[in-house]
Protein backbone atom coordinates (compact mmCIF):
# COMPACT_ATOMS: atom_id res chain seq x y z
CA UNK A 1 0.00 0.00 0.00
CA UNK A 2 1.43 3.44 -0.93
CA UNK A 3 2.65 5.49 2.01
CA UNK A 4 0.25 8.35 1.26
CA UNK A 5 -2.67 5.95 1.80
CA UNK A 6 -1.30 5.23 5.28
CA UNK A 7 -1.10 8.97 5.89
CA UNK A 8 -4.73 9.38 4.81
CA UNK A 9 -5.75 6.52 7.10
CA UNK A 10 -3.86 8.19 9.94
CA UNK A 11 -5.71 11.47 9.37
CA UNK A 12 -9.01 9.58 9.11
CA UNK A 13 -8.22 7.77 12.35
CA UNK A 14 -7.62 11.05 14.18
CA UNK A 15 -10.81 12.49 12.70
CA UNK A 16 -12.89 9.53 13.90
CA UNK A 17 -11.21 9.71 17.30
CA UNK A 18 -11.97 13.41 17.76
CA UNK A 19 -15.58 13.09 16.57
CA UNK A 20 -16.15 10.19 18.97
CA UNK A 21 -14.28 11.93 21.80
CA UNK A 22 -16.23 15.17 21.36
CA UNK A 23 -19.57 13.46 20.87
CA UNK A 24 -19.29 11.31 23.98
CA UNK A 25 -18.23 14.37 26.02
CA UNK A 26 -21.33 16.39 25.09
CA UNK A 27 -23.95 16.77 27.80
CA UNK A 28 -26.76 15.72 25.45
CA UNK A 29 -25.10 12.49 24.28
CA UNK A 30 -23.94 11.69 27.79
CA UNK A 31 -27.45 12.19 29.17
CA UNK A 32 -29.06 10.08 26.44
CA UNK A 33 -26.62 7.19 26.94
CA UNK A 34 -26.99 7.27 30.73
CA UNK A 35 -30.79 7.36 30.49
CA UNK A 36 -30.86 4.56 27.90
CA UNK A 37 -28.34 2.22 29.50
CA UNK A 38 -28.85 3.01 33.17
CA UNK A 39 -25.13 3.64 33.64
CA UNK A 40 -24.10 5.78 36.59
CA UNK A 41 -22.18 9.03 36.02
CA UNK A 42 -19.03 7.34 37.38
CA UNK A 43 -19.42 4.28 35.13
CA UNK A 44 -19.93 6.51 32.09
CA UNK A 45 -16.79 8.46 32.94
CA UNK A 46 -14.78 5.25 33.30
CA UNK A 47 -16.03 3.97 29.93
CA UNK A 48 -15.31 7.35 28.34
CA UNK A 49 -11.73 7.38 29.64
CA UNK A 50 -11.12 3.76 28.57
CA UNK A 51 -12.35 4.50 25.04
CA UNK A 52 -10.20 7.67 24.91
CA UNK A 53 -7.11 5.82 26.14
CA UNK A 54 -7.52 2.86 23.78
CA UNK A 55 -8.14 5.21 20.85
CA UNK A 56 -5.04 7.31 21.44
CA UNK A 57 -2.86 4.22 21.99
CA UNK A 58 -4.08 2.64 18.73
CA UNK A 59 -3.39 5.85 16.79
CA UNK A 60 0.07 6.33 18.30
CA UNK A 61 0.90 2.67 17.64
CA UNK A 62 -0.18 3.00 14.00
CA UNK A 63 1.80 6.24 13.73
CA UNK A 64 4.86 4.40 15.06
CA UNK A 65 4.58 1.56 12.54
CA UNK A 66 4.79 3.85 9.51
CA UNK A 67 8.15 3.98 7.74
CA UNK A 68 8.27 7.72 7.26
CA UNK A 69 11.09 10.16 6.41
CA UNK A 70 12.79 12.19 9.14
CA UNK A 71 12.25 15.94 8.90
CA UNK A 72 14.70 17.18 11.56
CA UNK A 73 18.23 15.86 12.20
CA UNK A 74 18.30 14.18 15.61
CA UNK A 75 20.93 16.36 17.26
CA UNK A 76 21.38 16.25 21.02
CA UNK A 77 19.93 19.73 21.53
CA UNK A 78 16.72 18.75 19.73
CA UNK A 79 16.28 15.76 22.04
CA UNK A 80 16.79 17.95 25.09
CA UNK A 81 14.28 20.53 23.85
CA UNK A 82 11.77 17.76 23.14
CA UNK A 83 12.13 16.34 26.65
CA UNK A 84 11.91 19.82 28.18
CA UNK A 85 8.73 20.64 26.25
CA UNK A 86 7.07 17.35 27.19
CA UNK A 87 8.28 17.71 30.79
CA UNK A 88 6.72 21.16 31.15
CA UNK A 89 3.50 19.70 29.76
CA UNK A 90 3.52 16.97 32.42
CA UNK A 91 4.17 19.57 35.15
CA UNK A 92 1.17 21.60 33.95
CA UNK A 93 -1.01 18.47 34.00
CA UNK A 94 0.10 17.80 37.56
CA UNK A 95 -0.73 21.39 38.54
CA UNK A 96 -4.15 21.08 36.89
CA UNK A 97 -5.02 17.87 38.73
CA UNK A 98 -4.28 19.59 42.02
CA UNK A 99 -7.41 21.64 41.30
CA UNK A 100 -9.52 18.84 39.82
CA UNK A 101 -10.59 15.69 41.59
CA UNK A 102 -8.41 13.01 39.99
CA UNK A 103 -10.68 10.20 41.14
CA UNK A 104 -13.69 12.12 39.86
CA UNK A 105 -11.98 12.80 36.53
CA UNK A 106 -11.23 9.09 36.13
CA UNK A 107 -14.75 8.10 37.16
CA UNK A 108 -13.65 6.38 40.37
CA UNK A 109 -15.62 8.77 42.56
CA UNK A 110 -18.51 11.20 42.23
CA UNK A 111 -17.43 14.36 40.42
CA UNK A 112 -17.70 17.55 42.42
CA UNK A 113 -20.30 19.83 40.91
CA UNK A 114 -21.92 23.19 41.44
CA UNK A 115 -18.77 25.28 41.90
CA UNK A 116 -16.52 26.66 39.19
CA UNK A 117 -12.87 26.00 39.99
CA UNK A 118 -10.68 29.08 39.47
CA UNK A 119 -7.80 28.62 41.91
CA UNK A 120 -4.19 27.51 41.43
CA UNK A 121 -3.16 27.23 37.80
CA UNK A 122 -6.79 27.88 36.83
CA UNK A 123 -6.36 31.47 38.04
CA UNK A 124 -3.80 31.97 35.24
CA UNK A 125 -5.20 29.90 32.36
CA UNK A 126 -8.61 28.35 31.74
CA UNK A 127 -7.46 25.26 29.84
CA UNK A 128 -4.22 23.91 31.34
CA UNK A 129 -4.79 20.42 29.92
CA UNK A 130 -4.94 21.84 26.39
CA UNK A 131 -1.69 23.80 26.66
CA UNK A 132 -0.11 20.73 28.27
CA UNK A 133 -1.24 18.67 25.28
CA UNK A 134 0.33 21.21 22.91
CA UNK A 135 3.66 21.09 24.74
CA UNK A 136 3.68 17.29 24.97
CA UNK A 137 2.93 16.87 21.26
CA UNK A 138 5.60 19.44 20.34
CA UNK A 139 8.00 17.36 22.39
CA UNK A 140 6.71 14.20 20.69
CA UNK A 141 7.43 15.62 17.23
CA UNK A 142 10.89 16.92 18.15
CA UNK A 143 11.76 13.53 19.62
CA UNK A 144 10.33 11.52 16.71
CA UNK A 145 10.46 14.01 13.87
CA UNK A 146 9.08 11.80 11.10
CA UNK A 147 6.49 13.04 8.62
CA UNK A 148 3.92 10.64 10.09
CA UNK A 149 4.41 12.19 13.53
CA UNK A 150 4.09 15.70 12.10
CA UNK A 151 0.77 14.67 10.54
CA UNK A 152 -0.47 13.35 13.89
CA UNK A 153 0.65 16.51 15.69
CA UNK A 154 -1.04 18.75 13.10
CA UNK A 155 -4.27 16.75 13.44
CA UNK A 156 -4.20 17.35 17.20
CA UNK A 157 -3.41 21.06 16.77
CA UNK A 158 -6.22 21.54 14.24
CA UNK A 159 -8.68 19.92 16.65
CA UNK A 160 -7.67 21.86 19.77
CA UNK A 161 -9.44 25.15 18.87
CA UNK A 162 -12.57 23.12 18.10
CA UNK A 163 -12.24 21.27 21.41
CA UNK A 164 -11.78 24.52 23.32
CA UNK A 165 -14.78 26.12 21.61
CA UNK A 166 -17.04 23.18 22.45
CA UNK A 167 -15.69 22.98 26.00
CA UNK A 168 -16.37 26.71 26.49
CA UNK A 169 -19.95 26.29 25.26
CA UNK A 170 -20.50 23.42 27.69
CA UNK A 171 -19.03 25.35 30.62
CA UNK A 172 -21.14 28.43 29.84
CA UNK A 173 -24.20 26.18 29.75
CA UNK A 174 -23.28 24.78 33.18
CA UNK A 175 -22.03 27.93 34.95
CA UNK A 176 -23.59 30.78 32.95
CA UNK A 177 -22.49 34.32 33.82
CA UNK A 178 -19.99 33.05 36.38
CA UNK A 179 -18.01 31.38 33.61
CA UNK A 180 -18.43 34.35 31.25
CA UNK A 181 -16.86 36.61 33.89
CA UNK A 182 -14.07 34.09 34.45
CA UNK A 183 -13.49 33.91 30.70
CA UNK A 184 -13.11 37.70 30.47
CA UNK A 185 -10.67 37.72 33.36
CA UNK A 186 -8.45 34.70 32.61
CA UNK A 187 -6.78 33.81 29.26
CA UNK A 188 -7.43 30.44 27.63
CA UNK A 189 -3.90 29.08 27.21
CA UNK A 190 -1.13 31.59 27.92
CA UNK A 191 -0.89 33.41 31.27
CA UNK A 192 -1.46 37.19 30.99
CA UNK A 193 -1.90 36.95 27.21
CA UNK A 194 -5.14 36.54 25.31
CA UNK A 195 -5.19 34.86 21.91
CA UNK A 196 -7.82 34.49 19.20
CA UNK A 197 -9.17 31.53 21.20
CA UNK A 198 -10.36 33.99 23.84
CA UNK A 199 -12.83 35.43 21.31
CA UNK A 200 -14.74 32.14 21.02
Amino acid sequence: MPLYIHYLLLVLGWLVYFVLHTGLASLKVKGNIINTTGLSQAAYRICYNIIALIGILVLLFYNGTLVSPKLIPQMGVVKYVSLFSAGVGVIIINAAFKQYSTSGFLGLAREESGKLKTKGILSYIRHPLYIATILIFIGFFLYDSRLATLISVLCVFVYLPVGIYLEEKKLIKIYGDEYRAYKKRVPALIPFYKTILDNF
